[in-house]
């Protein structure tokens, strides 16, 4: 019995004396130190269809244990833009043990241009229509860096809510891309009562949103196309012998400040021989 007993303890403190060298050996073995990353330059810079592998040109990854691992830098995320065109972007490279090391650089791309909303067709609806209208049907966005975001456009009005009457209603349409970038323009919504519109004919444009920089200019005339009133569109290209009236016809009034940014209204206005006035409302973007 004593001899057993003697054999339990020599096999526990042999035991005990394994699991304490194990221990001993695996922290003295066990890989802490991360890989470093290094990078050429602190600002990458780019086109906006760069490929990945330019966003890590110039980068490079070394691990004591592992060697060269330039190959598995990852990026990790992006940010928001710090100012248009600029954000920065974050690395990441682990080696075999997990280690994980960081790198954040600038990004600067070469063309970028932000997100602008086009509108093909004037925010003029009769009071019924507006029982059912998609105030953004006809409006559409191609960004630069994301596509097509033609479904993130919202639109809200500006007091809150429509009371369905006629008049002129604000509101204010905006869309942003993954950068953050966001284009918000303040327009105005017609709703009219088609009893009242017997006789009048509205200007129509080729776009009902134009932009802009600080110091251009936007030849307001070229934009008119045509009149057209709830059944019938006139082209002024083609010359109809029984259009109401010709592009000189139409009046346009507005001032636009292109020395200034901001979003500014111009009526275009044509009065039929009855009298009837109708307006067309564009917006032009400075900025």
């Amino acid at each position: 019995m004593r001899r057993i007993r003697l054999a339990v303890v020599g096999i526990f403190v042999l035991s005990l004396i394994a699991f304490i060298v194990f221990n001993i050996v695996n922290r003295v073995t066990t890989d802490s130190t991360p890989p470093v990353i290094t990078s050429e330059s602190d600002t990458v810079t780019v086109s906006v269809a760069a490929e990945e592998s330019e966003l890590l040109a110039g980068l490079t990854a070394a691990d004591d244990e592992d060697g060269d691992l330039t190959g598995e830098i990852m990026i990790s995320s992006m940010s928001n833009f710090t100012e248009p065109g600029k954000r920065t972007v974050s690395y990441v490279v682990f080696d075999a043990s997990n280690n994980a090391s960081t790198l954040t650089r600038n990004l600067e791309y070469t063309d970028y241009t932000a997100p602008q909303i086009k509108l093909t067709q004037p925010l003029r609806y009769s009071l019924n229509e507006m029982e059912d209208a998609s105030l953004t049907e006809n409006m559409s966005v191609q960004d630069c860096l994301d596509g097509d975001i033609t479904q993130q456009i919202r639109a809200t009005f500006n007091d809150g809510s429509y009371i369905a009457m006629t008049g002129e209603y604000g509101i204010t349409v905006q869309v942003s891309n993954s950068a953050g970038d966001t284009c918000s323009v303040p327009l105005t919504v017609t709703v009219t009562d088609p009893a009242e519109e017997s006789g009048k004919y509205y200007p129509m444009l080729s776009d009902y949103i134009v932009y802009a920089p600080v110091g251009g200019y936007v030849d307001l005339t070229s934009l008119l196309i045509g009149l057209e009133n709830s059944s019938t569109q006139y082209l002024f290209a083609d010359a109809n012998p029984f259009a109401p009236g010709g592009i000189e016809s139409v009046a346009i009034g507005g001032a636009v400040d292109y020395n200034t940014p901001g979003t500014y209204t111009v009526d275009y206005q044509f009065t039929s021989a009855s009298g009837a006035t109708g307006t067309t409302k564009l917006a032009v973007v400075v900025g």
